[in-house]
């Protein structure tokens, strides 16, 4: 006889920062201190991933067997679309082809946030919109206890062929949940800041996560930051939107006091040369860059490069993404990096909505300058991403220009990036959402994106 209740996250590589997340609040949440947590990979995806649909489909009909009741949980962003519709809808096939009906899917992540009606319409039963700290743990004991989740804040789910959204909860505060999962030992870099105030056209981050940023405090870092160097943890680094913003009020202006609070005791713990901050998995923006900061950097940490936004070499396109800065300040934070004896490594976006001849050129020239004073360029060709101000917008296409700076660049070791892959990313997925909303009934077309609800 089946027994108990149990969740099962699909696992691919692009989100498993996010299940460390997510596994860590269900870990420290007492309610689900015995909830059994299962990891199940998802299907390849050119010999990437783990198993093959069927395989996945199977392993979901196996699990439901054992228990009362099964969340299968996924999260992903706009670039993978394709791929989990695909695997979605044979789930979902699967399911009813073999009479499984204690089976709860969920989404979450950048695109369920941004296009829920989309997200439904592929055969997900319920999206949790934004944060999942809160509703996540909440629609799990409503579920599993037999009551109506679709009180929970934060939930989006069609009825009786109508769309619904439950109401945004509260943001959370971050300190109050792990980043990541100690016991099935899911680690991930500390998140320390979320939301933004830039509110780039292009970027889903203000408009999913809001426009005041939130930092994890101190002693909550420190806290976790110990408990995984005593797990084993090597590195320690952080993802957080603007890196040189940690501990600002206003999310915009540097605060040098709150950054090397946050810096010297965790140099202790894990030591200087292991120890990363404004490298991958975050960045920072150009005019935060100063002396100053860059010396707390290297006074306390091992960072040989830091990231930087620039996204164009134009001036008119930089005001025309909200940038909030323009190319001198670019050029100055490159200079004042690699003064400091670290690589530049400069985010450039090709293929942008309204992108003219001009505008080309002057990234073109920008690119080249920055690359003979040393740094790196790091290249990303435009996408369309739901839930922001350009989601309506053409995927980008790369100039043929550009194409032959970047080859170019590349065979020196002074680019690199996934751009080539991106445009057809790009393509395919806006094709895939038009189509998506192409063929939505009449009745649910009026629904607005979720950021304006």
């Amino acid at each position: 006889m089946p027994q108990n209740n149990a969740i099962a996250f699909i696992d691919y590589s692009y989100n498993r920062y996010s299940l460390a997340v997510l596994t860590g609040v269900l870990e420290e949440n007492p309610d689900f201190a015995d909830l059994p947590i299962h990891f199940l990979r998802a299907p390849r995806e050119g010999g990437i991933e783990g198993h093959k649909a069927e395989e996945l489909n199977q392993a979901v009909i196996k699990l439901a067997a054992s228990y009362d009741r099964l969340v299968v949980a996924f999260s992903f962003h706009t670039p993978n679309i394709m791929a989990m519709a695909s695997a979605i809808s044979l789930l979902k096939t699967a399911l009813t082809s073999s009479k499984t009906t204690n089976v709860l899917l969920i989404a979450g992540g950048p695109h369920p946030s941004g296009d829920p009606l989309g997200t439904l319409e592929m055969g997900i039963d319920v999206v949790v919109v934004g944060e999942g700290e809160l509703s996540l743990p909440q629609l799990l004991e409503h579920y599993f206890s037999g009551k109506d989740y679709r009180q929970v804040l934060g939930l989006s789910y069609l009825q009786a062929a109508k769309y619904h959204f439950s109401g945004r909860p509260k943001p959370i505060d971050l300190s109050d949940y792990p980043p990541f999962a100690l016991k099935h030992r899911r680690f991930a870099p500390i998140e320390i800041g979320r939301g933004c105030p830039w509110a780039c056209s292009f970027c889903q981050t203000p408009f999913l996560m809001g426009g005041r940023m939130r930092y994890r405090s101190v002693e909550s870092t420190v806290h976790y930051a110990t408990l995984a160097k005593q797990a084993g943890l090597r590195d320690l680094r952080f993802i957080t939107p603007v890196a040189f913003a940690y501990g600002s009020e206003d999310g915009r202006t540097v605060n040098l006091a709150a950054i090397e609070a946050l810096l010297e005791p965790l140099s202790h713990i894990y030591g200087k040369e292991h120890l990363f901050f404004g490298s991958f998995p975050s960045e920072v923006r150009p005019e935060s860059v100063s002396d100053e900061a860059l010396s707390l950097v290297k006074r306390y940490c091992a960072n040989d490069n830091i990231i930087i936004g620039a996204q164009s070499g134009s001036e008119r396109m930089l005001k025309a993404m909200h940038r909030g800065h323009g190319v001198a300040e670019v050029i100055e934070a490159t200079k004042l990096i690699i003064g400091h004896g670290m690589t530049a490594n400069v985010d450039f976006i090709f293929g942008m909505p309204g992108e003219a001849a001009e505008d080309i050129a002057a990234s073109l020239a920008l690119m080249d300058k920055l690359t003979q004073m040393g740094a790196r360029v790091h290249s990303h060709t435009f996408m369309p991403l739901v839930g922001t101000p350009m989601s309506q917008q053409k995927p980008g296409v790369v100039d043929e220009s550009t194409r032959n700076m970047l080859e170019n660049l590349r065979s020196q070791g002074l680019e690199y990036g996934h751009w080539k892959m991106q445009e057809q990313i790009a393509a395919t997925s806006t094709q895939f959402l038009q189509d998506q909303q192409a063929q939505r009934d009449d009745s649910l077309k009026k629904v607005k994106p979720i950021h304006r609800q």
